[in-house]
Order: C-alpha cells, then sequence, then structure tokens
C-alpha cells in the first residue's frame, strides 16, 4: 500500500468520526462529559489525519483516545457510560502493524465503521 492511499485511507476514517457527532451534547448533566467527549474525538481525527504515512503516530494517537474515553466513561451513566465504554473499547483494539503497512487496507475501513456506528450512539445520548 503506497502512503497515498494510506493517507486517503486516515483522513476519511477521521473524518467519519466527526460527521456522526455534529448533533452531539445537547443539555442536561451529561453535556461536560459529552462535550470532553466530542472535544477528545475532535482532537483524535486531527491526530489521525496528520500521522498518515506514520504508522506508529495514529496507533498511538487511537490508543490515547482510547484512554480518554474509557477516563470519561467514569464519569458518565447508564447509557451513556455504556457508549464511552464500547466506544474505548473498538478503538482501543484497533491497532495497525507496523511490520505490515497493507494491513492498513483492511484495518481502516473496519476502525471507520466502528468509529461512525458508536460516535451515531454518542449522539444519540447526547442529544
Amino acid at each position: 500500500m503506497n502512503i497515498t492511499l494510506t493517507r486517503r485511507i486516515l483522513a476519511v476514517s477521521a473524518a467519519s468520526v466527526l460527521v456522526s457527532l455534529s448533533s452531539a451534547c445537547g443539555g442536561g448533566s451529561t453535556k461536560a462529559v459529552c462535550d470532553d467527549a466530542v472535544k477528545a474525538i475532535q482532537d483524535y481525527s486531527t491526530q489521525a489525519a496528520a500521522s498518515a504515512g506514520n504508522l506508529d503516530g495514529f496507533n498511538k494517537a487511537s490508543a490515547d483516545l482510547a484512554t480518554k474515553l474509557k477516563d470519561l466513561s467514569g464519569k458518565a451513566d447508564g447509557d451513556l457510560k455504556t457508549t464511552l465504554t464500547d466506544l474505548s473499547t473498538s478503538l482501543g483494539g484497533i491497532k495497525i502493524d507496523t511490520s505490515n503497512p497493507g494491513a492498513a487496507a483492511t484495518e481502516l475501513p473496519k476502525l471507520a465503521t466502528k468509529a461512525t456506528e458508536a460516535t451515531q450512539k454518542l449522539a444519540l445520548n447526547c442529544s
């Protein structure tokens, strides 16, 4: 897999995360947790896009986001807690093998799908 294709896949994956959050963070007691989750995902999208061609950087950004979301789940309850935990687990489980960059072609679309599904749930819980 060439670097240009890897960059495009990373950019699409990162963008798909933000699209699902456009209506997130309504009101109520969950607002602060939702705001923090959206910020963490926006930061991740920026880091993931910037790490195109640097799979170690992409892996680190994904692991950092998983940790942040897990921490935020500890501040939430109910469906929001479950959603943040699930999102953390999904993102924490994705790691691109840097010795086999071609695997990114398989793993990154999975990440985009998981991230989109989870962020849609997050948007529902935060609206």
